[in-house]
Formats: structure tokens, C-alpha cells, sequence
């Protein structure tokens, strides 16, 4: 096989660092991949979506060839049935970010992949029966 190409190797930095992270062992509903929401005996459950932005690469020296800052957002999305209290929503979203702290560093296949500020917990919105509340996570990567 061939050695990943940076974007690939930066996901893969991002998705095992998501993949590790133990909430209440939620499960998690990863771009592009079939999911459907959990219902266990019927009644609506608690998930996690992640989602991703990426920035077009930013040049840093003049020499063609060199690494580019490369950079971007996670967002994941506490996905969680409406009646509980919006501080139980917000509790969710916070341990979320607290998981992904400025400064954390994620590697795959000889990149690193950085937290550049605290993640952003937004405000949470009604969909479809669920209370969704996202927390986005800013990264970079030069490469």
C-alpha cells in the first residue's frame, strides 16, 4: 500500500484520537458511513456525529515544495433525545472539549496534527426529536 497522502494522514491523526475517547460509550457517527440513530428497546439514545471543515493550505516559505500550514475544524455534534435538562446536554459537550484541550497533539504516520485554541461548545438546537449541541475543534498541521 501506498503511504498516505497528508489530508488521509491527517484524518486518520484526528479519528483515532476520536475513536479513543471514552464517552459514556456513545456511539459515533463518522463522515460518510452508514449510521443509523440507536434505539435500544425502542426508545431514542444518545450519539455522537462528527463532521469536518478543512482550509485551503496557507504557503509559508517562498521555496515551492515546502510544507503549507494546514488547517481546519472537528466538529462533534452530542446528539442526545429532547427531556433532559440543557445542563445535562451542555455537561456532554463540555467533556467533549475538554478531551480535545489546547495544545493536544495527534500523529499518524509521521505527522502531527495540533489543537490550536479551547474548543468551542455552541449553542445547542432542537432537531428531528434530538438536542444537538456542537463543539468545535480547531486544529493544524504543517506539512
Amino acid at each position: 500500500m501506498a503511504a498516505p497522502t497528508t489530508e488521509t494522514a491527517i484524518w486518520m491523526a484526528i479519528k483515532a484520537k476520536i475513536a479513543a475517547m471514552y464517552l459514556d460509550s456513545l456511539p459515533i457517527a463518522w463522515p460518510a458511513q452508514k449510521f443509523a440513530a440507536p434505539t435500544p428497546g425502542g426508545v431514542p439514545a444518545p450519539y455522537l456525529r462528527v463532521g469536518r471543515v478543512s482550509v485551503a493550505p496557507v504557503r509559508q516559505f517562498i521555496d515551492g515544495g515546502k510544507p503549507h500550514r494546514r488547517s481546519g475544524s472537528i466538529v462533534i455534534t452530542v446528539v442526545y433525545p429532547l427531556g433532559a435538562d440543557v445542563a445535562i446536554f451542555d455537561q456532554m459537550a463540555g467533556r467533549v472539549a475538554q478531551y480535545f484541550k489546547d495544545g493536544t497533539q495527534m500523529f499518524y504516520g509521521g505527522f502531527c496534527v495540533k489543537i490550536t485554541s479551547a474548543p468551542t461548545v455552541q449553542e445547542g438546537f432542537e432537531d428531528n426529536g434530538y438536542w444537538q449541541v456542537p463543539v468545535v475543534i480547531d486544529w493544524e498541521c504543517f506539512a
